[in-house]
């Protein structure tokens, strides 16, 4: 949400009431996809479900705006090769 002027008494509460409102509809959503996919487990590779759990985590950090965890790159990825002339 931008930021802007400051929100008092009434405001304050609707703009809540929304959000509240807007993460609910979010949780049921994902808690519907987290159904299906593990669901889906069985039938398919797991890959294919772990993949899907952690977009919906990723999604459900970022509505609540809990920081991204990513992945540190190993010092091979990090090196680069020199090119050779002969």
């Amino acid at each position: 949400m931008p930021r802007g002027k400051r929100l008092r008494g009434e405001e304050l509460v609707e703009q809540l009431n929304a959000v509240v409102a807007q993460l609910i509809k979010e949780n049921r959503k994902l808690k519907r996809q987290v159904e299906n996919l593990t669901a889906k487990a069985t039938s398919r590779a797991s890959g294919t479900v772990d993949r899907g759990l952690r977009a919906i985590q990723k999604r459900a950090q970022k509505a609540l705006g809990a920081p991204v965890r990513r992945r540190r790159r190993t010092a091979a990825k990090r090196t680069i090769r020199k090119k050779t002339t002969g």
